[in-house]
């Protein structure tokens, strides 16, 4: 009796024999990887025991910081007691400089400051702001010099002339500075050899103990200052008045001679220069004793004197 082995079924006679397509074949070529399965992780279980242990952590480092702070303050406090009562820091030499019209008491009392002081406790920023208030000073520079020197520079205000200012029937007679300012009242005794402005008025002319910009005493203030930048003919010493009206403008007169001279409101300064040629011709000839008025608004670029004859 014969052996029958079977022969293994062709793709054809297979359950469901269907021969694979081109695609197929070239995807078995180049075999795609599989994602990795990632394990799940197990589930962190906190204890009693573990929730304990992590407050305790947690009271430990506050109580390590409040520690450190208690400790770091003080030292401070030992420190700045140490600073407060040492020797080294004690005021031994204290310099004032620049003060004319105010007192080294009055400096030392407002900066509060006395041999002996210390210095660390002293307080410059304080010192300047109260020194810088009284009337006369326009600032104050202040040098700590460690451990134990304090210089004070004080920078006071230069009169250059005098105001007098109307307010209602009041009459107030101030210090104008070469900055402008009008920075203290004159009280009886005090330095008025100064040239006068006149006619000038509280709110029209002045406003904070400054001019107002544009009004006739800040027109006075300008003839003023340009008059002491210096000239032999017509310096700022030989000027006596100047005053000021709202009809006739600005009217200077000089210290030797009784004669007005007519500015207006107008180029201020090129009719100061165009006088001071007219006085040197008039000096020249000896006529100024003659002259009764000088009108430097008469017209342009005409100066017209009244009483005496000069050329142009």
């Amino acid at each position: 009796m014969a052996i029958y082995t079977p022969r293994p079924a062709s793709s054809r006679t297979r359950k469901g024999g269907r021969k694979p397509s081109w695609t197929e074949k070239l995807r078995r070529l180049f075999p795609q990887r599989r994602p990795k399965t990632v394990p799940p992780r197990p589930q962190v279980v906190v204890t009693g025991v573990q929730r304990s242990w992590r407050w305790k952590q947690i009271f430990g480092n506050l109580f390590l910081w409040l520690l450190l702070i208690v400790i770091a303050t003080g030292v401070l406090w030992v420190g700045g007691r140490w600073l407060l009562n040492s020797d080294v820091f004690r005021l031994s030499d204290i310099r004032i400089s620049g003060e004319r019209n105010v007192s080294e008491r009055q400096i030392l009392d407002l900066a509060g400051l006395q041999q002996g002081g210390n210095l660390v406790q002293f307080d410059a920023a304080g010192a300047k702001r109260r020194i810088e208030s009284l009337a006369w000073v326009e600032r104050v520079e202040i040098h700590s010099q460690w451990p134990s020197s304090i210089e004070i520079v004080v920078t006071e205000y230069q009169p250059f002339a005098l105001v007098n200012v109307e307010e209602g029937k009041e009459h107030h007679l101030y210090y104008l500075s070469d900055s402008g300012r009008l920075f203290v009242e004159t009280e009886q005794g005090q330095e008025l050899d100064y040239p006068v402005i006149t006619g000038v008025r509280a709110g029209r002319d002045v406003q904070q103990s400054e001019f107002v910009p544009g009004s006739l005493g800040a027109l006075a203030g300008k003839l003023l200052k340009v008059a002491a930048r210096g000239s032999t003919v017509l310096p700022i010493q030989s000027i006596s008045e100047v005053h000021v009206d709202e009809n006739k403008g600005v009217t200077l007169y000089l210290v030797d001679h009784p004669f007005p001279v007519y500015f207006g409101t107008e180029q201020i300064q090129t009719k100061y220069y165009r006088l001071v040629r007219v006085l040197d011709q008039l000096y020249l000839k000896k006529l100024v004793d003659a002259v009764k008025e000088i009108r430097m608004d008469y017209i342009d670029d005409k100066v017209l004197v009244t009483g005496a004859q000069i050329d142009g």
